[in-house]
């Protein structure tokens, strides 16, 4: 592949990055105005046309893996998993 045929690659991925990046923040703008709606109804579950909404709150439980090698660091590294990928930085 050609320097040049490269560049247009890279220059493509940044648009589709930015164009990710405004998607998802209209996504977001978009999902806190239903919330907000359903917030002001006082349910949780509704109707719209063809559509079915629900808003719940999902708790999970994790490990504060900061304060456990804090205050157990022989646990901590007995459980230690590493993981790796790749990763590509486009600047």
């Amino acid at each position: 592949m050609s320097n040049n045929e490269l560049h247009a690659v890279i220059k493509e991925l940044k648009e589709f990055k930015l164009l990710k990046e405004e998607a998802e923040a209209r996504i977001t703008e978009l999902e806190n105005i239903i919330k907000s709606e359903m917030k002001s109804q006082d349910t949780n579950k509704m109707n719209v046309g063809e559509y079915k909404c629900s808003l719940a709150v999902v708790n999970s439980n994790r490990i504060d893996s900061k304060a456990l090698q804090e205050k157990e660091p022989a646990i901590y590294t007995a459980f230690l998993k590493t993981s790796s990928y790749e990763r590509l930085t486009v600047r």
